[in-house]
């Protein structure tokens, strides 16, 4: 017969909580490592989320991840480009785990952490860029 781990009550086979404290009895199993493995790998919950890595560093993100959809940011389509980013910084994580073997979860999200620190950079530069190089050439178009 099988114990709670919390209380250390006796419980009987069958039991979802323990009878005595309420502990839940389910036994939590840690998936294995499936990254690498492409559309059959299972990718964990804890890393889906936005990616800025793969959003600002687009090509650059895509190889260091083998993800080599990341080229389309290239096709030479108004508003394309734009559009295939924010595409990367939805599903990059997870294409990350699908497209390349990783040691472990928190091996991929250490690295994936530094990417994201390099795309809120290039991001940030970017808006203070274009927010200062616009203004600098309208301005001198409107005065003339």
């Amino acid at each position: 017969m099988p114990f709670c781990p919390k209380c250390g009550e006796e419980v009987g086979e069958g039991f979802v909580f323990c009878p005595k404290c309420g502990q839940s009895l389910k036994v939590e199993v840690t998936p294995e490592n499936t990254s690498g493995q492409g559309d059959s790998a299972i990718v964990p919950e804890e890393i889906k989320g936005w990616s800025w890595g793969a959003f600002a560093l687009t090509w650059i993100w895509g190889i260091f991840n083998k993800v080599w959809i990341a080229f389309l940011v290239f096709i030479p389509v108004p508003i394309f480009g734009l559009v295939w980013a924010i595409i990367l910084g939805v599903k990059g994580n997870e294409w990350a785990w699908r497209n390349k073997k990783w040691d472990s979860i928190e091996q991929f999200k250490d690295t994936q952490r530094s990417w994201n620190i390099a795309g809120i950079v290039v991001f940030a530069i970017s808006v203070v860029a274009l927010v200062v190089i616009i203004p600098a050439i309208l301005i001198p178009l409107f005065l003339f």
